[in-house]
């Protein structure tokens, strides 16, 4: 009798490890299954009654990003940070009033557009702020709390400036003839990459150009050691440092990688369907391909490009993309009233539902916020 019980549940435990086989290879190989499994079993798709909410003052200028594991709320001249239930965490005052933004990891960088205040925030502490020539145009902060800054005045269109994590400035460089579009800085701190637009000739060219941190502090005629000219009207839009020191490049119809001084092509638009691209991935870039499907009918297929090895992933909605978000390995996908969250590997992570027309989301690698006039939702990635 304990034989054959034993049997039994040997026999169930088989029937039960083929049947979890069968359902990860449905799972992969089938959208359709997977898809119900998102739902039914897995419990992905969430809605306005699944989520936090922050009410906000109509009446103040509110302005958000998302870091970490914080929303930051900024109006009247503080920043109050929410974590995930929508509960208030802390409050720091700042003399900022209309913000850029930005953040990496625990370091969030806030600054005046326009203006000449900048000031880091590790966590819930207020850290440096610092006073600078000329009006702030935009800024950057690396995960280890390094931060650059691109400013401008009557001489020169575009100065850059970078400090450390203690707010100590390491060092000014001045570009008199040519735009600073973006800037970058390695993850060892040891580089701050430009993408530059120079528009005083007859044609538009852009230029990448890697500046030693090192160098730009002992001997600034030397601190440039590695330019690439990009093809003529080639408009370079972001650059980002990626894991193992990999410098992505995108432009206005390609996107290029750089390693060692190579200069690699990995994607370029050959086709009017490629309808949004993102590099802000630690290891990865992305794209949209629109396909047609049927008649009035419009899928968006999302492909995923591992930067390191070039395998791809691609994950396939069945609605036009109208806006992509991406931090580290997140990639969110508007749609309109839905929005999908995807990890790098191409999987779903969440799929929200709501009842107006989403328009403003902020994203970090733990959090999401979409962002109304009266209200922030808060999604917990």
């Amino acid at each position: 009798m304990i034989k054959i019980k034993k049997k039994i549940i040997i026999i169930g435990i088989i029937i039960f490890v083929i049947a979890v086989i069968i359902l990860i290879s449905l799972y992969i190989a089938r959208k359709d299954v997977r898809d119900w499994i998102d739902i039914h079993i897995l419990g992905k798709n969430i809605t306005e009654e699944d989520i936090s909410v922050i009410d906000l003052n109509t009446d103040k200028t509110n302005q958000v990003h998302v870091y970490s594991k914080y929303v930051a709320l900024l109006n009247d001249k503080s920043v109050t940070l929410y974590n995930s239930y929508g509960e208030k965490v802390t409050q720091i005052d700042v003399n900022i009033n209309t913000a850029i933004f930005d953040s990496s990891d625990n370091y969030l960088a806030i600054a005046e557009k326009n203006g000449n205040e900048i000031c880091l925030i590790l966590d819930k502490s207020y850290l440096w702020s610092s006073n600078l020539e000329g009006q702030i145009l935009q800024i950057h902060v690396n995960e280890n709390g390094y931060v650059a800054v691109v400013t401008t005045n009557s001489t020169y269109k575009s100065i850059l400036t970078v400090y450390n994590s203690s707010g100590k400035q390491l060092f000014n460089s001045y570009f008199g003839s040519t735009s600073i579009i973006d800037v970058s800085i390695s993850k060892d701190n040891k580089y701050v990459a430009v993408g530059e637009l120079d528009t005083s000739g007859t044609l538009i060219q852009s230029n990448i150009k890697i500046i030693s941190i090192d160098n730009a502090q002992n001997d600034s005629e030397n601190a440039i050691i590695y330019t690439y000219n990009a093809e003529s009207n080639s408009l370079i839009t972001s650059i980002k440092y990626q894991n193992q020191g990999q410098l992505i490049c995108m432009y206005d119809d390609s996107i290029y990688v750089i390693k060692d001084e190579q200069n690699t092509q990995l994607l370029k638009l050959k086709e009017d369907d490629i309808t949004f691209m993102s590099i802000n991935f630690s290891n990865y870039i992305a794209y949209i391909q629109e396909e047609n499907t049927g008649l009035f009918k419009t899928s968006s297929n999302i492909k995923i490009i591992n930067t390191a090895n070039n395998q791809e992933n691609m994950y396939t909605i069945d609605d036009i993309a109208k806006e992509i978000y991406a931090k580290d390995d997140v990639l969110a996908i508007n749609v309109g009233t839905e929005l999908y969250f995807f990890n790098t590997n191409g999987w779903l992570i969440k799929k929200y539902t709501g009842s107006q027309e989403i328009t403003n989301v902020v994203l970090s690698k733990n959090l999401a916020a979409i962002v109304y006039k009266d209200k922030i939702i808060i999604i917990k990635l």
